[in-house]
């Protein structure tokens, strides 16, 4: 698993991750800042657009590992945290498929996002 790779929270019985991702430090393109006014200004962008990317690895990692992820804006659960728990809950009703056998030499499949 990636480092630095840790949902907010884990349902391992659906095999679900979730990750809250603040409107500001991940970039809502709805209520992310559009510029910056401040002494580290130029610092910010750089920052957020990191950010950005270290949660599409995250994603990736976490699906590789068999996971479903779930990703929900701060703002979303703001606006109606019913909706956004039950976007979660439909996931863990997905139906899957089955996993192939594991070989052998494979590592543990208990790692967690």
């Amino acid at each position: 698993m990636a480092a630095r790779c840790t949902a907010d929270f884990v349902l391992p019985r659906y095999s679900v991750a979730v990750f809250v991702d603040g409107y500001f430090w991940h970039g809502c393109p709805v209520h992310g800042p559009k510029s910056f006014r401040s002494p580290n200004a130029s610092l910010w962008a750089p920052k957020i657009e990191s950010n950005k990317q270290r949660d599409r690895r995250n994603t990736e990692a976490a699906e590789a590992a068999d996971w479903i992820v779930v990703r929900v804006w701060e703002c979303e659960i703001r606006k109606n945290a019913e909706h956004a728990a039950l976007s979660v809950a439909q996931q863990c009703n997905r139906p899957r498929e089955p996993k192939p056998a594991r070989s052998p030499d494979r590592e543990s499949d208990s790692s967690r996002p």
